[in-house]
């Protein structure tokens, strides 16, 4: 009896630290439990949401590029990109094999991709239809294709300096494509997939999902016709003279609308890697230069406009030599010339009678015409890089300033300034704002931007000076001057060429070299406008550098086939030689 009660007493403290010890395990795993479940709850269930959903970006679609008429310049393709997650790929030296064979990369490269400790690797992106097409039935495990878009240009290097260029993830790095990288280039969505253990996706989540927003299409008012012809007359011009860079730019007097804008030499935006800096640069906007003779039209139209002088007024051009301060200094013309209308000073481009009109002038009006004509500001023009250009503030001007303003030293423009100048005799005396964007409209077509209105800047001359004075003396100096080159069978040609000297340092100085920049303006038909042109060559070779003799041709050739495309029917046809 006694033994049982022992016995019974030993069971139940046995029996009591066992339910003690199960109590609390239980207590813990409650406490687990409640932890979990409820003190826990949001990092757990973060947790399995991000184990089992994972959320992906939807890729937006960049905005097309347009010109004018609606060709397309710039639009996005989907091509697959291949991608690995080296958790799952046990075989890495046969998979990179195969992988490299396929894609044409280096078996070391890829082999050190699936060795590395990510869940996310790209092998190479933006892959061939055909590599594609031979990618997917191998069903290589841990690797996958995702589709992206891929930025391309179907006109090659046609426009290539105002289009631009983008990355490899499509953003905007040059031209338009960098401007308005903005409104290009939309946003992108995203939604949430479930995927099973072994990472396969099999449902998206509702509710989950954000649309991506494509982006706008910019209409440029660049005319591809007009540009394909810019751009050939000026590769034949530098294939001719074979100069280190060369511009052209083609514009609407009546509106500002830049038509064609070309540089040489140019790239393919297609194979950005194959080219370099100075092919990608649009030297039209980026770089200035003494305008030379260009300037001389501008300076006497203000001269007029102001009463300091008249048309027909007549200054002596001391034969070729002028002494000024003193006999410190002397200005030379090219031929020799004893009296001189002011209409024959820019026919015949006498920097000797535009020395004595820029000393009438004075140096403070002289100034405030260049700041009239906008040197020295940028143009506001919807491209990347534009630069001011040079006027140098009044204090800083010298004796010699304004004789050297006069005929084009001592200050520097950019092509698309002086464009935007003569566009302004062109069309009766008005400065206009230099547009290159015509509208701008979402994806489906629908316009999200007015119309790019001719935005005035200022009367610079009357109408009277501009349409009655300076057009015909342009006129003249093709009909009878130096511009003859650009002379035409088939419509009036009002023009004007400049020819500068470089600058160039030696040693702590700055020095005017051997070098030249020959250049050509002009606009048709000379009494009723429709298009102005600029080429300009920099440092020609081959015998020449004169602009009357590098570059007025090609402004002449552009001027008949663009007028020809516009169907503007020839006004009367040319008697005297071209």
């Amino acid at each position: 009896m006694l033994n049982q009660k022992i016995i019974s007493r030993g069971c139940k403290i046995r029996v009591n630290i066992l339910c003690v010890c199960i109590l609390i395990i239980f207590s813990a795993l409650l406490y687990q439990l409640v932890r979990i479940q409820i003190i826990d709850h949001k990092k757990y269930s973060s947790l399995a949401f991000s184990q089992q959903c994972k959320k992906q970006t939807i890729p937006t679609r960049r905005g097309l590029i347009f010109d004018r008429g609606g060709a397309k310049l710039a639009e996005s393709i989907q091509v697959g990109s291949v991608y690995a997650d080296p958790f799952f790929i046990t075989e890495k030296k046969k998979t990179s094999k195969i992988l490299s064979d396929l894609l044409g990369l280096d078996k070391a490269e890829v082999v050190k991709l699936l060795s590395k400790k990510k869940r996310f690797v790209w092998i190479k992106r933006r892959i061939s239809d055909e590599q594609e097409e031979a990618l997917r039935p191998l069903h290589l495990k841990g690797i996958s294709i995702k589709h992206e878009y891929k930025r391309v240009y179907p006109y090659e290097k046609l426009c290539s300096q105002v289009l631009g260029f983008t990355d490899i993830d499509e953003n905007g790095l040059g031209g338009i494509e960098r401007s308005l990288n903005q409104v290009i280039s939309g946003s992108n969505g995203s939604k949430v997939v479930e995927k099973d253990g072994l990472q396969h996706q099999f449902s998206t989540l509702k509710g989950e999902t954000v649309s991506a927003r494509y982006g706008d299409s910019v209409f440029l008012t660049i005319d591809c016709n007009v540009q394909s012809i810019v751009e050939e007359e000026l590769e034949k011009a530098c294939l001719k003279w074979d100069p280190n860079s060369a511009i052209a730019i083609a514009m609407d007097p009546s509106t500002g609308e830049v038509l064609a804008m070309a540089n040489y030499p140019t790239f393919d935006p297609n194979f950005v890697r194959d080219s370099n800096p100075a092919e990608r640069r649009n030297r039209a906007i980026t770089d200035c230069f003494e305008p030379g003779s260009l300037i001389k039209p501008l300076i006497v139209s203000g001269a007029l406009d102001s009463g300091l002088v008249k048309e027909d007024e007549t200054i002596f051009c001391y034969n070729g030599a002028y002494k000024v301060n003193g006999g410190r200094r002397v200005v030379r013309d090219s031929h020799s010339y004893g009296d001189l209308s002011v209409s024959d000073i820019v026919v015949h481009s006498s920097n000797i009678g535009m020395a004595q009109i820029g000393q009438r002038i004075k140096k403070q009006r002289l100034h405030r015409y260049l700041k009239d004509f906008a040197f020295g500001e940028k143009t506001g023009i919807q491209l990347p890089g534009e630069v001011r250009g040079i006027v140098r503030p009044l204090n800083l001007w010298s004796v010699d300033s304004e004789i050297s303003v006069s005929f084009g030293y001592e200050t520097a423009v950019t092509p698309i300034q002086m464009v935007a100048a003569f566009c302004s005799i062109a069309n009766g005396g008005t400065l206009l704002q230099p547009q290159i964007v015509s509208k701008i409209t979402d994806y489906s077509g629908k316009r999200v931007k007015k119309n790019y209105d001719p935005a005035r800047i200022r009367r610079v001359v009357s109408p009277k000076i501009a349409r009655e004075v300076m057009a015909p003396i342009l006129e003249n100096v093709v009909k009878e001057g130096t511009g003859k080159r650009a002379m035409l069978f088939t419509h009036r040609v009002a023009g004007k060429t400049g020819t500068a000297k470089k600058l160039e340092k030696v040693g702590n100085k700055m020095k005017y070299s051997n070098k030249y920049i020959g250049s050509f303006v002009g606009f048709a038909p000379a009494d009723e406008p429709k298009i102005c042109v600029l080429v300009s060559l920099n440092e020609p070779k081959n015998g020449a550098y004169y602009g009357g003799t590098v570059a007025a041709p090609a402004v002449g050739n552009i001027l008949e086939r663009t007028l020809g495309y516009m169907e503007f029917g020839p006004q009367y046809v040319q008697i005297a030689q071209r």
